[in-house]
């Protein structure tokens, strides 16, 4: 009995598949990741990944096709879903290489079902093996993978516990009437130790736009008054209707503290006369 042409091209395109990857394998791809504002202004993080990962290539032998850098990206999102990542895959997609470099497992993703999700796409649709440059693993053996899944388990749990580190810090000093965080609203600003202080020429306009509705003023009245007087909002730019009701609508200026925390399914509203000088 005589198999089927499609069954002959199937075989082909795998054999010509393997070749190419064998051509190619020694050749990787590093992939840094920092999620933070300030790692990627300073360059802290970062270019220290960049030096173990070149350094790591090097002492393996490996040729390094390329390093990206992704700034400013939390490991929350998923890898495919960040520009640097989706410039891997491209590469991965046209075969140029066969290892994927990262400082850390965690760089990868700090979500265990995105990590471990992506190093199985990584050898399942392209035949790349993750190798991080700190974690001696080795993501192609069933053992290097367990322990892999265990690490990316271990890192999730350890954002979840931050996070509510983070989040109870913040309701304690809300509970006590500080400023937990967040932007300064408009008429005030935040001094070193976050604490609210009061802008005085912004202040005048938040008086003002309290005052002109309590004279029963409509909000597009009040926007249109602040643009003619040539006042910038917030932002910069021409004062609207909704952004005057957004202002009006703040407990800050008169001297409370607001917040909504939601964390685990569950939510804390938390209203509280403030620590701060009120402007009204």
């Amino acid at each position: 009995m005589q198999g089927s042409s499609r069954i002959k091209r199937l075989k082909g395109r795998s054999t010509k598949q393997t070749k190419v990857i064998s051509d190619a394998k020694l050749k990787v791809v590093g992939y840094l990741r920092v999620s933070t504002e300030g790692q990627v202004s300073d360059g802290h993080g970062i270019d220290a990944q960049e030096r173990a990962v070149r350094a790591f290539a090097e002492s393996q032998g490996y040729d390094l096709v390329d390093v990206i850098r992704e700034a400013g990206v939390s490991g929350a999102v998923a890898p495919a879903s960040r520009p640097g990542f989706t410039r891997v895959l491209e590469l991965a997609e046209e075969n140029a290489f066969t290892v994927l470099l990262v400082y850390k497992f965690d760089r990868l993703a700090r979500n265990v079902l995105h990590a471990v999700t992506t190093v199985h796409e990584m050898r399942d649709r392209f035949g790349i093996v993750v190798r991080s440059v700190t974690e001696p693993i080795d993501t192609s053996t069933p053992m290097g993978e367990m322990i892999f899944t265990v690490l990316a388990s271990m890192a999730a749990q350890e954002r979840i516990t931050i996070t509510e580190r983070t989040m109870g810090g913040r309701k304690e000093k809300a509970e006590k009437g500080g400023f937990a965080g967040g932007r300064a609203p408009y008429g005030y600003t935040h001094d070193q130790d976050r604490q609210l202080v009061i802008v005085p020429e912004e202040a005048e306009v938040v008086r003002r736009i309290f005052a002109e509705r309590a004279a029963g003023r409509k909000l597009a009245d009040i926007a249109d008054g602040l643009n003619t007087d040539a006042i910038p909002s917030p932002k910069g730019g021409a004062w609207r209707a909704g952004g005057v009701h957004y202002l009006l609508d703040n407990p800050k200026y008169a001297g409370n503290v607001e917040y909504l925390f939601r964390f685990g399914g569950a939510e804390q509203h938390v209203l509280r006369p403030g620590t701060h000088a009120p402007i009204l």
